[in-house]
């Protein structure tokens, strides 16, 4: 004799289960973030504080404005990167990489282009802690207008990268949380995007260079113009009922429709 589960039972144990796969993976991700803090920063005191790390300044070429550097560099590339994990995801809704990209491949894609971006732009924060000119603390860092420099627009930044998180770690959710209330929720990428492309013009210190410049504006505008293209020139047309083909005929309809009668067979 088969034993069925009632109904409740069983979606309380998938919701039950996705909140652990959810919890272990949040942990994961804490645990990754507190041992890179050590590594790195015991790998900083090592090259301050010891005869070995001053050697290696020397062959290395490392100096005072060198975690500076880092910071700068690891959050324009991380910047490109957020760039092209939106225009991915504006993209795959497009016939052009429906028809040449397989599905699994263009989440995959989607997936590692925004954890690369938050990974770069964890480099580029924790980088401000081994700063010899602006005296960065750990809560600067992830407590938004606390820090030194430009506390506002360095805190909107912040503000993103935790949206940043919440939209790629919600991919994990997307069963359990369902399409409509998952897609909702990833539209916050719009609102993450902006605040690090604001972030990334009032805060950095070249972004008055022309090449800077030339990146946020070109982002900015690759971005708009994509969002505009999905959502007032191919939206409407996915809901657009398909043609009829040659030699089909349309249903008939019935001529009142409460009538129950069957429709006279034709000789």
């Amino acid at each position: 004799m088969t034993i069925h589960k009632p109904k409740e039972a069983t979606t309380i144990t998938k919701i039950g289960a996705r909140l652990l796969q959810a919890g272990l993976f949040l942990v994961s991700l804490l645990f990754g973030l507190a041992a890179g803090l050590l590594l790195i920063g015991g790998g900083w005191w090592v090259l301050t504080n010891t005869t070995l790390g001053a050697q290696l300044q020397s062959w290395v070429g490392v100096d005072a404005k060198t975690a500076w550097h880092l910071s700068r560099a690891s959050g324009t590339v991380a910047y490109l990167l957020l760039t092209a994990a939106t225009l991915w995801g504006l993209m795959q809704t497009t016939k052009l990489v429906k028809e040449h990209v397989a599905p699994a491949l263009t989440l995959a894609m989607h997936n590692i282009l925004s954890w690369l971006a938050i990974i770069l732009s964890g480099v580029h924060a924790l980088a401000l802690l081994f700063d010899s000119y602006y005296l960065y603390t750990v809560k600067n860092l992830v407590v938004p207008f606390t820090g030194p420099y430009r506390p506002a627009w360095v805190g909107l930044g912040v503000i993103g990268l935790y949206i940043m998180i919440l939209t790629a770690v919600s991919f994990s959710w997307r069963g359990w949380m369902g399409q409509k209330w998952w897609r909702r929720l990833h539209y916050f990428t719009y609102l993450a995007y902006g605040l690090v492309t604001f972030h990334g013009l009032l805060a950095g210190t070249d972004s008055g260079d022309l090449g800077m410049q030339l990146m946020f504006w070109g982002s900015a505008l690759l971005v708009t113009g994509l969002t505009a293209y999905r959502f007032f020139w191919m939206m409407p047309g996915e809901h657009t009922p398909p043609p009829v083909q040659p030699g089909r005929a349309m249903p008939a309809k019935a001529s009142h429709a409460g009538s129950s009668k069957p429709m006279a067979r034709q000789r």
